[in-house]
């Protein structure tokens, strides 16, 4: 796999040069910046899974104690109903909690590709300023083909910094 980081000074410039990026059809780009970017931002699967895992927990919970105090084992405490439903709920909401909680710890790491303890975009030296001022670009392919195209029209677009790098 080949692999192109271009750096720009501005947020802007690399703005312009994702939208030349992808009008050329050049896909697996990764961007590297200080702050995260306006356009092109599309939100999290994770609250919705969260979401679902809680309802399922709730709901799940709310069965499961059914089955045991209706059909399992039902017991006639002072004439009063076997499904008392009202007693299931605060146990129940706990666990629809724990559930969309365990889904949001592993999920988080899921989504962020954890843990990567290397890239080898990582030993590229102008990187090292993409924590602080740096607006960084990373192009990887398999196809040296591609891998000349993009290297191409990346520096048709008058980047302040362009490496390579081998994965």
């Amino acid at each position: 796999m080949n692999g192109i980081l271009a750096g720009f000074d501005t947020p802007q410039d690399l703005q312009r040069a994702l939208a030349c990026l992808r009008e050329a059809r050049i896909e697996a780009l990764e961007t590297y910046t200080p702050v995260p970017l306006e356009e092109g931002a599309f939100g999290s699967p994770l609250p919705l899974a969260m979401f679902a895992a809680g309802i399922a927990g709730f709901v799940g919970f709310v069965l499961l104690m059914t089955y045991a105090d209706v059909y399992a084992y039902p017991l006639d405490i002072g004439g009063r109903p076997t499904f008392a439903w009202p007693a299931f709920v605060p146990i129940a909401f706990e666990i629809g909690v724990l559930c969309a909680m365990v889904v949001g710890f592993f999920g988080y790491f899921m989504v962020c590709r954890m843990p990567q303890l290397y890239d080898p975009v990582d030993e590229c030296d102008s990187f090292r300023r993409a924590s602080r001022d740096g607006w960084f670009v990373a192009i990887r392919t398999t196809d040296p083909e591609r891998a000349a195209q993009a290297r191409a029209l990346v520096d048709t677009l008058h980047p302040a910094s362009v490496e390579e790098f081998a994965a």
